[in-house]
């Protein structure tokens, strides 16, 4: 009875934990995205700390520089991504124009689906009437999502930050929670979980970038009157898995032949996508990710379920939250299958040991505190039992943490 107790209580707090994660899901949603930013970051950061740079000051030059990259990128290309739009809704309209007027002499199926649209000269009229209104309050709704995003891209910014500043904290904290055994298992799975999430992020991110960089100056050099517009969409596109490649082709065919080259500018653009994007996959992705290890499928219904309900946002977090679950998963069942491993804790000691000397690092810098005696002698013998402890099990090697 005891047993079953204890089954139903931890069922029931399960089942209220999921109820109350939907009731906060848009809380939810930006606390995660937040974590991917942080993962995502974190190397770039370390990076620069490991080379003598204080860590406040290697995130805040990370994050400028990441964003204001993005931020600089948008400025430069929405001249031409505007006019390239306008270029694409006069072509729209002359096409629609000469279609019509085509399928109205054309067979009777043609002219039964003309009869059914709009003349040419009535569209001006429709865009003033009801059509137009609901156009002008989809113009509005976007506006209001934009600045929702606007909004939510901040909170994320100062969450990843606070994320990435007190990581060993809040680590700390909710481990704090968990039984003393079961620590160490779950701190390895937290941070092989975090860790993939950044790689994945990382791995796309850079792949889209490089993919809009190759195949925007690809276009213009083959006469694609819309290499902007076209390589944005194919970039985008890109980061489907299974299927980005088909839908970034047939974007660039057809877009191509919206272009005044014709057919020899959308089979140009379409030898030109397949091209860049196996570049990418097989030379560029092996170096960054090992994608092959998730499954596809997976982060496709994710990402379908979270589109649904979030829209763009649920397709910007579905593919690293569906990997990120894989890898949870997997490393549970690890976990369950295999005892924690002493190599694992002398891990987790040199990494409080080397927080607590960067602590007193920074402090000596500022003239704030320096380390007392007694600190500096409990580190200096952790330092040899450590390294005693590693030359019994050499596996990895000890960093010295000098008092």
């Amino acid at each position: 009875m005891k047993r079953l107790a204890v089954y139903t209580a931890i069922i029931a707090a399960t089942l209220a934990l999921l109820i109350l994660l939907w009731q906060f899901r848009s809380v939810a949603i930006l606390l995660i995205i937040s974590l991917v930013l942080t993962a995502a970051l974190r190397p770039s950061v370390d990076f620069l700390a490991e080379r003598g740079l204080r860590a406040g000051m290697a995130r805040a030059v990370v994050y400028l520089l990441a964003f204001g990259l993005l931020g600089l990128g948008l400025y430069l290309i929405s001249g031409p991504l505007v006019r390239e739009l306008v270029i694409l809704s006069n072509y729209l309209v002359v096409l629609y124009d000469s279609t019509y007027r085509a399928w109205a002499a054309g067979s009777s199926l043609q002219q039964a689906v003309v009869d059914r649209l709009l003349a040419p000269d009535q569209l001006t009229e429709s865009a003033m009437g009801p059509v137009g209104a609901a156009l002008a309050q989809l113009l509005f709704g976007v506006t209001q999502n934009a600045a929702t995003i606007v909004a939510g891209l901040v909170i994320v910014i100062a969450l990843s930050l606070y994320w990435s500043a007190d990581r060993s904290h809040f680590e700390r904290l909710w481990l704090s929670l968990l039984p003393a055994g079961r620590r160490i298992q779950a701190r390895r799975i937290w941070q092989k979980t975090e860790g993939t999430m950044g790689a994945y992020l990382r791995s796309e991110v850079i792949q889209s970038v490089l993919a809009v960089i190759l195949l925007v100056i690809g276009y213009s050099l083959i006469g694609n009157d819309y290499a902007l517009l076209t390589g944005l969409l194919a970039g985008v596109a890109w980061l489907v898995p299974l299927v980005g490649f088909v839908f970034a082709a047939l974007l660039s065919f057809l877009f191509g032949l919206a272009s005044s080259g014709g057919l020899p500018a959308a089979v140009g653009a379409l030898v030109l996508t397949t091209a860049v994007l196996a570049f990418l996959e097989f030379v560029v992705e092996p170096r960054l990710f090992r994608r092959n290890q998730f499954s596809g499928v997976l982060i496709i219904v994710v990402m379908v379920m979270m589109v649904d309900t979030y829209g763009l946002t649920g397709f910007l977090i579905a593919p690293p939250l569906a990997v990120a679950a894989q890898v949870l998963v997997s490393q549970i069942i690890y976990a369950a299958r295999h005892t924690s491993t002493t190599a694992v804790e002398i891990d987790t000691l040199e990494e409080r040991l080397i927080s607590i000397q960067k602590h007193y690092d920074e402090a000596m810098e500022t003239g704030d505190e320096t380390m007392p005696r007694e600190i500096a002698s409990l580190v200096g013998r952790l330092n040899g039992l450590l390294a005693e402890a590693r030359r019994l099990a050499p596996d990895e090697r000890v960093p010295q943490i000098q008092p």
